[in-house]
């Protein structure tokens, strides 16, 4: 019988390329207050199923929704309470949206995460005995030097690395494909004030936006991830896209209009980029499930998905020299006649 904390908070091991080690990494999926700033301003990005009622993050909004923000600090402790016999070394923190979003960085903004839970989490982990790492993500805009001085200060020493989803360095692409209406100005103050405070920066990077060949897709996350690097951050994600329902990109996945990516295209990627910096490989499992995930042929797919899961653990990039199948001459010809 699986306990009531378990469909939100575990332990994993996780590889983290700053410490270059493998870590219990303790992952929280807490409920925000209001849906995300983005979604609920313009609805959000074309690819997130994140705030759709199929997401487990709905599930327990009706707690926030009903007993307010002060609501979610049990919840954060009863997390805790179900993991915290395994010592984990790293928390890592997903809301769906900005967990620095506390409703006073942007006049007439609704909070995600409240303030008082901000800082009593990152109290928590500043006194923590095993805790080294704190992650989260927001959006650029709601990095500040006010929040960050101050979570930093409470954190005591450890490490905060806050995740920020620019996607792509493509106007284009990002603002008009993505919809995520971020400008690089903003995302290169954010690293910036970030690196002011002695925190680390990771950038998401969408691997296959809609209305890009396989071809423009791989040269797009070349460059975005070269961008990122000389911007400042200190890693990457690459994120690539899977179909979840409720999304734009579901319904133009339905109609025969986009193709995801193949798994050689997302090794293309990595073995371009990986000696500028840590770049690692998102997982193709979210919330709510895809529906479809990027594939091979039926005879690779399993083997280099075991590849890409063992890179993800170990970050060995030689791990792909060993992967070979007719479907791979098949893709190469594909990009190179796009």
């Amino acid at each position: 019988m699986r306990k009531p904390w378990e469909n939100f908070s575990a332990i994993d091991r996780f590889f983290d390329p700053l410490l270059q080690q493998t870590v219990n990494r303790w992952v929280l999926l807490l409920p925000t207050v209001n849906l995300c700033y983005w979604y609920l301003k313009c609805g959000g990005c074309s690819m997130c199923g994140f705030n759709c009622p199929k997401s487990s993050k709905q599930q327990y909004a009706w707690i926030a929704k009903y007993f307010g923000g002060r609501a979610l600090h049990p919840l954060y402790w009863i997390g805790y309470f179900g993991i915290r016999s395994q010592n984990p070394q790293n928390l890592t923190i997903y809301n769906g949206g900005s967990f620095l979003n506390s409703g006073r960085e942007i006049s007439g903004s609704k909070p995600e995460i409240p303030y008082s839970l901000q800082t009593a989490i990152c109290r928590h982990v500043g006194q923590h005995p095993t805790i080294q790492k704190l992650f989260v993500e927001s959006r650029p805009e709601f990095i500040t030097r006010s929040n960050i001085g101050s979570l930093t200060d409470l954190l005591q020493g450890k490490v905060l690395q806050v995740g920020i989803g620019l996607e792509s360095k493509n106007n284009k692409v990002r603002n008009s494909i993505l919809r995520k209406g971020i400008n690089l100005g903003q995302f290169e103050n954010a690293v910036s004030v970030l690196k002011e405070y002695k925190a680390k920066s990771l950038a998401y990077v969408f691997f296959k936006p809609m209305e890009l060949s396989e071809e423009e897709a791989i040269d797009d996350a070349v460059h975005t991830i070269q961008y990122c690097f000389e911007a400042g951050v200190d890693e990457v994600s690459l994120s690539c896209a899977f179909i979840q329902d409720g999304t734009k990109m579901a319904d133009q996945y339905r109609k025969g209009a986009y193709q995801l990516p193949r798994l050689w295209s997302i090794i293309e990627v990595i073995k371009k980029t990986a000696p500028l910096g840590p770049v690692r490989i998102g997982t193709f499992e979210d919330d709510p499930p895809p529906i479809a995930i990027p594939r091979n042929c039926p005879q690779c797919t399993e083997t280099v998905m075991q590849a890409i899961g063992q890179y993800r653990r170990t970050f060995n990039l030689s791990l792909f020299n060993q992967l070979h199948c007719p479907c791979e001459e098949t893709w190469l010809k594909e990009i190179s006649a796009q």
